[in-house]
């Protein structure tokens, strides 16, 4: 029987995944920190894997802990399991050697395959992960300050205009904006580049 050990500080989650795992034939260990984490993986040599929430407690973050760990020599494979939807986030996670990333808004099934096609040596990230890194990847750049400042007040119902004289801007570099916004998350119109901008946590 495989030993995971699950790395989450919302302690509802954590008994809830714990129970699912459990029931698929896995054997659990728990930790809700960092230093609970590290503390088992010193005293424990029998870890098979890793499924780590992205963000911790204040200040800790669970992919750096892995990759803390395998600079130590300990090359424990790895799930980031997350509800993080952020630009950065995604990049961050697509470009790190972590074997496995599966969203927390992703049916519970796609947990367990993860689990399973890593446990057999594979890589695993899930099809909506995989979707929003695409999204990414298509953006073709991050947006500047103003860029989304911008987007917001369109967003927002705000003219050219209203825009221009809210940010001290002209109108001609209002539209140098938007055709930017438009271009870098490779959107047809405003709507769109909204939605998308949303969806990669650019504007709330």
């Amino acid at each position: 029987m495989k030993t995971l050990m699950i790395v989450d500080d919302h302690p509802v989650l954590l008994v809830g995944l714990s129970h699912v795992l459990q029931e698929a034939g896995y054997n659990i260990l728990k930790a809700t920190s960092e230093q609970q984490a590290e503390a088992l993986v010193r005293n424990i040599k029998s870890i098979d894997m890793f499924v780590v929430d992205l963000t911790l407690e204040t200040g800790y973050d669970g992919l750096r802990m892995v990759e803390r760990f395998r600079k130590e020599g300990i090359t424990i494979p790895a799930i980031i399991y997350t509800m993080h939807e952020e630009l950065w986030n995604i990049s961050a996670l697509m470009e790190s050697g972590v074997e496995g990333v599966v969203l927390k808004g992703d049916n519970v099934e796609e947990l367990l395959q993860a689990v399973k096609i890593v446990s057999e040596g594979g890589r695993y990230r899930s099809p909506a992960f995989a979707g929003l890194y695409d999204a990414v990847k298509s953006s073709k750049g991050i947006l500047t300050e103003k860029d989304i400042e911008v987007l917001r007040r369109l967003s927002d119902g705000e003219s050219t205009r209203e825009i221009a004289v809210a940010l001290r801007l002209g109108e001609k570099a209002v539209e140098y904006h938007r055709s930017n916004i438009l271009r870098k998350l490779g959107s047809k119109n405003m709507t769109e580049a909204t939605r998308i901008a949303m969806r990669l946590g650019i504007i709330n």
